[in-house]
């Protein structure tokens, strides 16, 4: 069995992206053309489909009844963003954040975080190839507000796949010092440390046996870009087009080593990660 779930979201209210489903869409043929997936077994959901809930019964839907042999893929092209970590006495996070993906209805009270992607993905067979793409922004800045779109499309124009959190959820890090300019700062270099990444996106041990391939660092923004005269992800361009040079036949270690090098090569300062157990990097993707 092959299930894939495929989640991408232009129309953000007051922050609105311009690839995200062409991400999918992408995605969706490679898919069926390439890899066999059947039409019937990929779920997609774009825009106003794309709500917190949908999302989960999705993410559901997809890790449920599958085993020894079957492969799975998540694929999110969406904003991203971090916000405080809900019980700062007992988080394993080092810079107390937790990254999080945006839902079309975002009710920053209740995200979908790192940790509850990861709880349900945790729960796949080890049997089963299990792989998540996310192609959104997972910025340990928090405060980084995305570039406008230039007046003609050109290779510069992009738009960063990232959303600031209310100054509420903000004001509860207990690490902030508010400046005269009324800017924010978190000093305290445990919160600044990058070294411990979140529990889903970094921690291989808890993170089980899913492989996941994101794109960007944490501390990082993911470019929703005008490429080759479209609007798409740069990460999932990468991704598309690096799987297309290699006859779709290349290990996850290479596939993501040489996406970063064509990342380099058109000036993109993201830098997609591969995260997963040493022994899954040199798998063939799905």
């Amino acid at each position: 069995m092959k299930k894939a779930l495929l989640v991408g979201i232009n129309k953000y209210q007051g922050s609105p992206l311009r690839g995200c489903v062409n991400d999918v869409l992408v995605v969706f043929q490679i898919l069926t053309e390439k890899f066999k997936f059947k039409h019937s077994d990929i779920k997609v959901l774009t825009d106003y489909e794309a709500t917190r809930a949908n999302i989960i019964d999705g993410i559901k839907w997809l890790t449920t009844g599958v085993g020894d042999g079957d492969s799975i893929l998540f694929h999110y092209s969406g904003h991203g963003s971090q916000i405080n970590v809900s019980d700062w006495t007992s988080s394993d996070e080092a810079d107390g954040l937790d990254e999080i993906i945006i839902q079309v209805d975002m009710d920053w009270n209740k995200p979908i975080r790192d940790n509850e992607l990861g709880m349900y993905f945790k729960r796949v067979p080890k049997s089963c190839n299990t792989t998540v793409v996310l192609d959104s922004c997972h910025s340990g800045t928090c405060l980084r507000n995305g570039f406008g779109p230039l007046e003609n499309n050109t290779e510069n124009d992009y738009v960063n796949r990232f959303i600031s959190p209310p100054v509420s959820n903000i004001l509860t890090n207990p690490s902030l010092i508010i400046k005269d300019d009324l800017s924010f700062d978190f000093p305290d270099p445990a919160v600044d440390s990058r070294a411990i990444r979140s529990k889903f996106l970094v921690d291989t041990v808890d993170q089980g046996d899913a492989i996941l391939i994101a794109g960007c660092m944490e501390n990082q923004t993911s470019a929703d870009a005008w490429i080759n005269k479209r609007y798409q992800g740069a990460m999932t361009y990468a991704l598309a087009k690096t799987l297309n040079d290699h006859n779709f036949n290349i290990t996850y270690k290479d596939l993501v080593t040489k996406m970063n090098v064509l990342m380099k090569k058109f000036k993109f300062t993201q830098v997609p990660q591969l995260e997963c157990k040493d022994e899954l990097m040199n798998k063939l993707f799905l």
